[in-house]
């Protein structure tokens, strides 16, 4: 059961840290006003499950961490999870990746356009087609890597919760 419990703690922190670079990506590619709190809160939640699953993975091995402190951490670390994963699904619907030009889903989406602005004569500015489609399919991935994040975190509660006493 141990061989289990490090191959969803594998998973749970490649998804994690998938989603931080992702995030971060998004973040930096932020080119005009601040960066959208989901893409800041999805990072935070890699973060997050990337030390959920180091110390997973160390609770294999040291007792002190077995148990209750590792349970509570993958749990929390799901739930946080789950939320930026529907706060991106909320935040995503309606778009599609193909279509990048002037005006269309995409380009009133805060997590997908990079910013926009109205210049003095009322004129919207963004960033070009090109990035946006790019940014819109990284966008995409990252919620759907925070969803297997998530259930990476529920398989490592319920393998954990299983090998308690073994």
């Amino acid at each position: 059961m141990q061989i289990i419990n490090s191959i969803v703690r594998f998973f749970q922190a490649i998804f994690s840290i998938i989603v931080l670079v992702i995030s971060i990506l998004l973040a930096r590619q932020q080119y005009y006003g601040k960066v959208p709190s989901q893409t800041n809160y999805a990072a935070f939640t890699g973060a997050l499950g990337i030390i959920a699953a180091a110390i997973g993975f160390a609770s294999m091995f040291i007792d002190r961490l077995k148990g209750i402190i590792s349970w509570v951490l993958d749990g929390v670390t799901a739930i946080s999870l789950l939320a930026a994963g529907i706060a991106y699904a909320v935040a995503l619907r309606g778009t599609s990746c193909d279509d990048d030009k002037v005006g269309g889903s995409t380009w009133d989406n805060p997590l997908i356009s990079g910013g926009c602005y109205y210049d003095d004569d009322g004129a919207k500015w963004c960033r070009d087609g090109g990035v946006v489609k790019k940014r819109c399919t990284r966008a995409t991935a990252d919620a759907a890597f925070m969803f297997l994040a998530c259930i990476a975190c529920i398989g490592a509660l319920v393998s954990s919760y299983i090998t308690r006493n073994r």
